[in-house]
């Protein structure tokens, strides 16, 4: 992430905080003892939110029978593919010959 995003994201999170904290004190004011189930979904809401969010964008796991290497060529006949180029010894029978 670039230093714009982070600042960014760290001005919204300032700001949500702030707003949070002004919610929380007016509710704890209008509602007294009654207040503590919506204090709580006045902070527990971004947090579930935000969770979410980083479940989405989280990148996926690679499969587990896969090689660690990506770029490991498979010995399967089928993928093979004969040289197109002539070889010193000049063309066998499974080489085509070279045309121009």
């Amino acid at each position: 992430m670039s230093t714009l995003e982070i600042s960014i994201l760290i001005v919204a999170s300032a700001v949500l905080l702030g707003a949070n904290l002004i919610a929380s004190v007016r509710a704890v004011r209008r509602l007294g003892r009654f207040s503590i189930p919506y204090v709580l979904l006045i902070w527990l809401a971004p947090v579930i939110g935000a969770l979410f969010v980083l479940a989405k964008i989280r990148p996926l796991r690679p499969a587990r029978l896969l090689p660690i290497n990506a770029n490991t060529i498979s010995h399967n006949p089928s993928t093979l593919q004969a040289d197109p180029w002539p070889t010193v010894s000049g063309t066998t029978e499974s080489h085509a010959p070279f045309r121009q």
